[in-house]
């Protein structure tokens, strides 16, 4: 059993990017030192932030992120952070700089009988853009749990405007619609380059390389901890002054045994709720992948806390319906350009700058994109990698009459193909590659209809040194699914523990920018 040591300590439960920033908060702004910092995770570092694999069985991550300027706090945090080639350059630059030399400007939007639609008509009705603008000035508190389908009448989400923006960040019509209502306003400036997407911004590798990793480094060089294999199983609360209570131990487990920590005075615990990529099986180019078969610790340790204090939130409107929250996504690599060079032709646009292409007529909701070469530090030259996934994980598909997640790398690859129209390609388009399917059971669990109290404050009151960061705690006015949502969760954490919560920035509202508001409400109506 660990015991308490000298001076005030920090253990963070979970190694994603919640944890990542909320250990760089905590040396930065607490000038914590490095040794008193202990990262507790079960599996790999990074969370939904990884990437794997190599060029001869195929690389593979489970997704895949998109950046912009409203990411203010992702950026700030990142500026301290040297990059991963260029130790001279931080994560931020590095990024910003990507952005000048591989801009995207997508042609190829969306793909209906595999012809380019013209995306600019967005295909609104003046109900829906009534409906629309209606939607955005309610509030919160007015839209409660109620579902997106409850909100708009069916002819919106047959709309050129739906499609791109159901693709670009995963809703799907029984998603909450409070949340679609913050995407919108977070969002609110993209409207005008919705069919482009040519003020999105992406990393030069993948998330894992670009953030992960450096982020890593840095984090080692300062002393901090990482302690991988173990498993967190609950907290153990006393109580303190003024009917308040503080963790006072950490249940866990390293190998099967026993791991406790036992917590001292200003000793504080960072805990990561429930997650997008738990329980998530892989599969190969020949073979789906295979049903889960066990629950990993995040979602269990979840709801063990939320039964000891209903102010710790209810997982269960997250985790409890796992045939409305999976996904399937898959990552390709070629050993040659061929298929590379096909799309780079048929989209106009070199590869890594056309952004998404999203086929209308796909039943599975097929939507991917190819990565600017190397997505990967270390990637073979002439190595070729791209990525895609599909909504709807119980539909069969129209050229392959299975499910996706009952499907093979060959076969979705296969079905994405012959939508594009070129099955008669497909022998010598699917020679060399690799696809790498993956079924992830709660990718967009964070996005199910909630109520008031399903998602709890980072710092839960009557609590002295407990905080809860990532994607299901609530962050007024911010959208999930981002790594600015962790990232936020991180800052608040550390400054409301650390008495100065006034630190950290709002969320952007494009409400409170008229220039963004006007030019959305124009691109709408034109």
């Amino acid at each position: 059993m660990n015991t308490p040591a000298q001076g005030p300590r920090a253990f963070l439960v979970g190694g994603g990017i919640a944890a990542l920033a909320a250990a760089v908060y905590l040396l930065r702004d607490g000038h914590f030192p490095g040794a008193s910092v202990r990262i507790l995770e079960e599996e790999s570092l990074g969370g939904s932030l990884d990437a794997s694999g190599a060029a001869e069985l195929g690389f593979s991550m489970r997704g895949s992120r998109m950046y912009g300027a409203a990411y203010e706090l992702m950026y700030e945090l990142l500026s301290h952070i040297p990059s991963l080639d260029d130790p001279g350059k931080s994560v931020t630059q590095d990024t910003l700089d990507f952005w000048v030399e591989a801009p995207w400007h997508d042609k190829a939007r969306l793909v209906e009988q595999g012809r380019i639609v013209d995306a600019a008509a967005f295909g609104l009705a003046n109900k829906d853009r009534v409906d629309l603008i209606g939607f955005m000035l309610r509030g919160e508190e007015v839209l409660g749990a109620r579902r997106i389908d409850e909100c708009f009448d069916a002819h919106f989400f047959t709309t050129n405007f739906w499609f791109m923006w159901r693709s670009m960040f995963g809703f799907e019509t029984w998603h909450s619609a409070a949340e679609l209502r913050r995407y919108l306003l977070r969002f609110l400036r993209l409207f005008p380059d919705l069919p482009t997407l040519k003020i999105i911004q992406s990393t030069r590798y993948n998330g894992r390389d670009s953030i992960v990793r450096p982020i890593v480094r840095w984090l080692e060089t300062q002393g901090v901890q990482f302690e991988l294999g173990v498993q967190v199983t609950d907290l153990d609360f006393a109580a303190v002054a003024h009917g308040r209570q503080a963790v006072r131990r950490i249940r866990a487990t390293r190998a099967g045994a026993p791991a406790d920590i036992e917590l001292g005075e200003g000793d504080l615990v960072i805990v990561t709720l429930g997650s997008m990529t738990a329980d998530s099986t892989v599969g190969t180019m020949d073979s789906p992948p295979p049903p889960v078969q066990r629950r990993s610790g995040a979602w269990p340790l979840w709801e063990r806390l939320a039964a000891k204090n209903p102010g710790f939130g209810r997982p269960t409107a997250f985790c409890g319906d796992v045939e409305r929250s999976k996904w399937v996504t898959f990552t390709v690599t070629h050993a040659d350009d061929r298929f590379v060079r096909r799309i780079e032709r048929f989209s106009d646009s070199p590869a890594g700058q056309g952004g998404l292409v999203t086929l209308k007529d796909s039943s599975w909701g097929l939507t991917f994109h190819l990565f600017h070469p190397p997505a990967y530090a270390g990637q073979p030259p002439g190595t070729q990698v791209w990525w895609g996934y599909g909504l709807f994980a119980d539909r069969a598909g129209d050229f392959v009459a299975r499910t996706m997640p009952e499907c093979s790398g060959a076969e979705i690859l296969a079905e994405l193909i012959s939508h594009l129209g070129w099955r008669d390609e497909l022998p010598a388009l699917l020679e060399g590659a690799r696809c790498v399917p993956c079924l992830l059971p709660y990718t967009t669990s964070q996005f199910m209809p909630r109520a008031s109290g399903d998602r709890p404050p980072v710092v839960p009151p009557g609590t002295v040194n407990l905080a809860f960061v990532g994607q299901y705690v609530e962050i007024p006015d911010n959208v999930v699914f981002t790594v600015e949502y962790s990232i936020h969760s991180a800052a608040l954490a550390v400054a409301t523990l650390l008495g100065a919560p006034q630190r950290v920035p709002a969320a952007y509202r494009g409400l409170e920018h008229p220039n963004a508001l006007i030019a959305a409400i124009k691109r709408l109506v034109d």
